[in-house]
């Protein structure tokens, strides 16, 4: 019976969510709020699933699970990621992301990579940077939410040398002058960092760079130490995909998560939620839970994954339809506020991404028809003049198999961007890229994207994007299959 119940549940995840005049069985603000693309998106799933309980309290047990477990998704993935990384030291790869490296999904070959894992327990840590003579570098600093509470690079700072006090919450100690505070919400903080590379003869001198990424705890720092970042020549084998705790294991996790990093006060009402279903700081479910919430729990985690999935195509459905069939993540990417549906989609797909006003990523699976990339068909991305990203740093376009990695190819091109050199503009300065797994012949040659030889994808990189491209006034073209 338990398990016809869970299977009846998954059954009823997978189907439309249809409107209901009523809401599900779990307080409003535990589901967050939404932007336009998932708006009402959460209440409705939840409404239909929850049918599969007679019980009241079995309802409440899983509806209240499976918002939990969306609410838990980022930082648990965080939480997981970090782990990954030594504490307290800035790791730097003096590599470009090539075919065999397996340790990035969907990589960039623009830049070089620099990783950390940050915990301000102990109290701050004070970055310091070099005088980047106006190349493109950016340091981005999230919170154990994923959100992005800082960056430090071209955009925001500047390219001259500098210091950056990272604040741990409730900090009260001096800072010394000279430093900027950098005020994190939580403890655990990860760093990602891009430095620009023109090319595989350029990277001796960025990697030169990187050397002066470091971080040194406040203390040391101003006993006149500066500690040295890790340079790595090559990327570290791949590493395991990331996987989180199954069952009640998640919410159990959860709670120790939220210990470690609380939440922001504008969370309060959705804990209390969790915490009415023994969900949260101090709660175990695994061991706490009655045989009947435990049921209920568990189905609700099993479900869980299941509802983000069809959030996420609902969003990039909700983004091919404005955007020639491509999928533009929204605004609050990276500044999620209660949006923890959101949240936990970009987490699915995109942990890490760049807020927009630092870098778009428009993507594509499908044609101009909403018919899914091969490489048994040619493709031609046309941008008209004047019509191509508009990029104050630079913008590129990466091409990859279905399993978000690089394809080798015999031209050894994987991305095409504003530093490719070669490229041929057609009379009227118009620029066509030509997608497909055969090499095309004459002039389409010259502007050639290798694709594989089965399914595909790409994306985009506008690296801190114009205003058209943030307000939606400039649309990536049509991906049209000739």
């Amino acid at each position: 019976m338990r398990s016809a119940a869970i299977a009846l549940l998954g059954l009823v995840l997978l189907l439309p969510a249809s409107a209901s005049a009523r809401g599900p069985s779990v307080p409003a603000c535990a589901l967050g709020t939404s932007a336009s693309d998932l708006r009402g998106f959460e209440a409705r799933a939840l409404v239909k699933a929850e049918s599969a309980y007679r019980s009241p309290a079995a309802r409440r047990a899983f509806s209240t699970g499976v918002a939990a477990y969306v609410y838990g998704l980022a930082p648990l993935s965080v939480r997981h990621t970090l782990t990954r990384f030594p504490p307290n030291q800035i790791v730097s790869i003096g590599e470009l992301v090539v075919p065999k490296v397996r340790t990035v999904v969907s990589p960039n070959v623009d830049t070089s990579y620099t990783v950390g894992t940050i915990n301000l327990a102990s109290g701050p840590q004070v970055v310091n940077v070099p005088d980047t003579h106006g190349r493109y570098y950016v340091l981005q600093f999230m919170d154990a939410y994923s959100n992005t509470f800082a960056y430090v690079g071209r955009r925001t700072t500047g390219t001259k040398p500098g210091a950056y006090v990272l604040v741990p919450p409730g900090y009260k100690g001096a800072l010394p002058g000279g430093v900027r505070r950098l005020q994190s919400p939580t403890n655990l903080i990860w760093l990602i960092g891009r430095t620009l590379v023109k090319g595989p003869s350029d990277l001796a001198a960025a990697t030169k760079l990187m050397a002066g990424y470091r971080l040194t705890p406040l203390a040391d720092w101003n006993a006149g130490t500066r500690k040295a970042p890790l340079l790595l020549p090559k990327f570290p084998p791949q590493q395991n995909k990331l996987v989180l705790p199954k069952g009640l294991a998640y919410l159990d996790e959860l709670g120790q998560s939220l210990q470690e990093s609380p939440p922001p006060a504008g969370d309060a009402c959705a804990l209390r939620a969790f915490a009415a279903a023994g969900i949260g700081v101090g709660h175990t479910p695994s061991t706490e839970a009655t045989r009947a919430e435990r049921d209920a729990l568990t189905a609700a985690v099993r479900a869980g994954p299941r509802l983000v999935k069809r959030a996420v195509a609902h969003m990039n459905a909700y983004s091919g339809a404005r955007n020639n069939g491509w999928l533009i993540a929204q605004s609050y990417i990276g500044n999620y506020g209660r949006n923890y549906l959101g949240r936990a989609g970009i987490a699915r797909f995109a942990l890490g991404a760049n807020t927009a006003p630092e870098t778009v990523y428009p993507s594509a699976s499908t044609d101009s028809r909403g018919r899914p990339l091969s490489g048994r068909h040619r493709y031609r991305l046309r941008f008209r003049r004047h019509q191509l990203p508009p990029a104050d740093a630079f913008w590129s376009f990466t091409m990859y198999g279905a399993d978000g990695y690089l394809h080798p190819n015999s031209a050894d091109r994987y991305a095409i961007g504003d530093r490719t050199k070669g490229l041929r503009r057609s009379a009227d300065g118009s620029l066509t890229i030509t997608l497909s797994n055969s090499r095309p012949k004459g002039a389409a040659r010259a502007n050639w994207l290798p694709a594989p030889a089965g399914s595909f994808r790409m994306l985009m990189r506008i690296y801190e994007p114009r205003r058209s491209a943030l307000n939606g006034r400039w649309k990536p073209p049509p991906v049209v299959r000739r």
